[in-house]
């Protein structure tokens, strides 16, 4: 089991870099130029990315300035040769990531209306079940030797739950939905840190969480099972962020977003995510207030861009701190 201090951060195995371990993908989305017309060939505007969740944290690490390795596997396809490419574009190191022959890469098709909200998606992720506790231990020593350890819930449970039992560095991890929360639910008490948004937050506790207060009836419940920093994202209403201390004390920071022009809500989550990582691996001592600034301001930045991972910096996040208003 992990625990979290500043020297479990900054020093977990001697290695300053963060493994990412979870899916890559290829997105593919469809956007017609109308409103739609069901069951016919609409005219529109079709685009491919490389996507992924783990894939996208990731990508934002690598933009932040962290030495950043990413886990997963892909397909000898075309599709595999983009992201390999993507990949390397971006800083990110696949040395310990795996290409499976005659296999296709985890693919995530979806279309939109004519305003960009999705209307049906299909995802081929099932290559992602190649990321077994066999692989992983083939890892575990260079995982081990990470500051952090990012996850996302795209990883099986019997996965996470062997994560949780034989990793060493600083768990982090990323719900990515409602229904893959739950894969985290064994090893709560193994995670340092873990963002649910309020949905994520309600599987994973039972509880509704629909304003301030039930937020932080979950994110109490979320630390009596043993995560000892919790970030709810809730939206409008911000993020709450929660810590118990070494005497049982909580304390708990609600962090309104910052004056954002939305373009897409795509991909705000995983640029969050990799802020609050990159927030503990520079400074594993900051307090909840700073963490959940960094995280707004992080996926304020991905908001107001029309990519799924914005191109993002230190320097951006800072300057939208100082610049742009919270909303209160």
């Amino acid at each position: 089991m992990a625990d979290y201090s500043s020297q479990a951060v900054n020093d977990s195995g001697g290695g300053r870099y963060v493994v990412v371990i979870g899916g890559m993908n290829m997105d593919i989305c469809g956007r017609p130029s109308d409103r739609i017309v069901d069951r016919d060939s609409n005219p529109g505007v079709v685009t491919l990315s490389v996507g992924g969740v783990a894939q996208n944290m990731a990508q934002s690490l690598a933009h932040l300035g962290v030495p950043t390795h990413l886990i997963t596997v892909y397909g000898d396809d075309a599709n595999g040769q983009a992201m390999r490419e993507s990949c390397a574009a971006n800083s990110i190191d696949l040395g310990h990531a795996t290409m499976l022959e005659g296999r296709r890469s985890s693919t995530y098709l979806f279309v939109t209306d004519e305003t960009g909200d999705m209307l049906v998606a299909v995802n081929d992720m099932d290559i992602c079940r190649q990321i077994t506790p066999r692989f992983l231990a083939e890892r575990l020593d260079f995982i081990n030797g990470a500051a952090i350890c990012l996850l996302d819930a795209n990883l099986e449970p019997e996965t996470l739950r062997w994560i949780g039992e034989h990793v060493t560095a600083p768990l982090f991890g990323d719900t990515v939905s409602s229904i893959k929360a739950e894969h985290f639910a064994p090893i709560l008490g193994d995670m340092t840190v873990l963002k649910p948004n309020a949905l994520e937050a309600g599987k994973l506790t039972g509880i509704d969480v629909e304003d301030l207060n039930s937020a932080k009836t979950a994110a109490r419940i979320l630390l009596d099972k043993g995560v000892k920093r919790v970030f709810i994202s809730m939206g409008v209403q911000g993020i709450l962020c929660a810590r118990r201390d070494a005497f049982g004390s909580d304390e708990m920071v609600q962090v309104p977003p910052y004056r954002t022009r939305i373009a897409t809500a795509n991909g705000a989550g995983d640029t969050g995510m990799a802020a609050i990582t990159w927030s503990y691996f520079d400074d594993p001592e900051r307090d909840l207030d700073q963490v959940g600034r960094i995280a707004q301001a992080a996926s304020s930045i991905a908001l107001e861009c029309t990519r799924a991972v914005p191109d993002i910096s230190v320097e951006r996040i800072r300057r939208k701190m100082a610049v742009d208003a919270l909303v209160v």
